[in-house]
């Protein structure tokens, strides 16, 4: 659970393999799934179409087993022996199932694969080519396209202008520079960063990747395919994340004052926490404005104490009144 301090201290960290796990599959795809037993099936499907054949596809149930999310994974993957379905015993919340399905891999590359998206026959392929060819990338990420729920297209494609290869500075430096996340947590990451960096911070709750990227960006450089290999679906409107914005948008305050001063010093570092008290307010600001138009509480809830510690002046006095606080 994420606190009102900058740094939560060090993630998880995954051992090395063991000698008797480096002949498995060159690339492991983790797929962390949680009741969506009614998409899961194609997602599957569409993995297991993929141009690239050397791969484990594991599926992490993190559901109660009764809403067939079983029986939906063994139709669909119709006797694979690349495909491994495992439940967890107890809910572990989004980091703590990925970290369980990379501690669990064997492969080269990781890819992370949501159980509701659809992805191109040649997504991996793509991608392993690009940490093939480009050894210096810790990562490689791709464009996408958002779809709805029935997989139709909205018209919205999301390709960057970045080149193949961007410098770790420079990537950081981009996902400082705007809150809406420029990775799409459908990236290719070598397990030697996994291993030397670490695995999904449980601080950072649901947005864990995008700390991530930051974090592997310090450290090496991003690849990217411009090109949309996966169709993200939107989000249901009763997700966990829609019926509630508030402790990602504190998340999101929390990663962004971690990194600033990690990237920017100086003068250049008080310019960039200007532009983040600035930027931070416009964003509670534009969540309060929402919430008036949809007749919805603006309590902070249990995010109020994350909002007054990482927001900027305007935002922490709206959370102070709106929690009953001071300031």
């Amino acid at each position: 659970m994420l606190s009102d301090r900058i740094d939560p201290g060090p993630p998880p960290p995954l051992p090395p393999r063991r000698g008797s796990e480096m002949g498995g599959p060159r690339v492991s795809i983790v797929m962390p799934t949680y009741r969506r037993a009614h998409l899961i099936g194609l997602t599957i499907q569409s993995i297991l179409d993929q141009s690239f054949r050397d791969f484990e596809l594991l599926i992490r149930d993190d559901g109660r087993g009764d809403d067939g999310t079983e029986q939906a994974v063994q139709k669909a993957a119709a006797g694979d022996p690349r495909v491994h379905y495992h439940r967890n015993p107890k809910n572990l919340g989004m980091p703590g199932n990925l970290n369980g399905g990379i501690e669990a891999s064997t492969g080269e590359y990781i890819a992370v694969c949501h159980d509701h998206d659809l992805y191109a026959p040649h997504y991996i392929e793509r991608l392993a080519a690009l940490l093939d060819r480009r050894p210096s990338a810790l990562f490689a990420h791709c464009g996408i396209e958002i779809v709805d729920q029935q997989g139709r297209p909205l018209g919205d494609r999301l390709i960057g202008p970045w080149a193949e290869l961007t410098s770790g500075r420079a990537w950081l430096a981009v996902m400082l520079r705007s809150f809406h996340c420029p990775v799409c947590a459908l990236a290719l990451v070598r397990r030697s960063a996994h291993e030397r960096l670490g695995l999904y911070h449980p601080a950072y709750g649901f947005i864990a990747d995008v700390e991530m990227w930051m974090r592997l960006s310090e450290a090496g450089d991003v690849a990217f395919a411009a090109e949309p290999l996966v169709r993200v679906r939107n989000r249901e409107d009763d997700h966990a994340v829609t019926a509630d914005s508030w402790p990602v948008i504190a998340t999101t305050l929390a990663i962004h004052r971690r990194y600033l001063p990690r990237r920017y010093h100086g003068i250049d570092g008080l310019v960039g926490r200007l532009k983040l008290d600035a930027r931070a307010d416009l964003l509670v600001a534009r969540e309060i404005a929402s919430r008036l138009r949809r007749g919805r509480p603006l309590a902070f809830g249990k995010s109020a104490p994350r909002i007054r510690a990482f927001a900027g002046p305007a935002g922490k006095v709206l959370a102070a009144m709106l929690s009953g606080g001071s300031a």
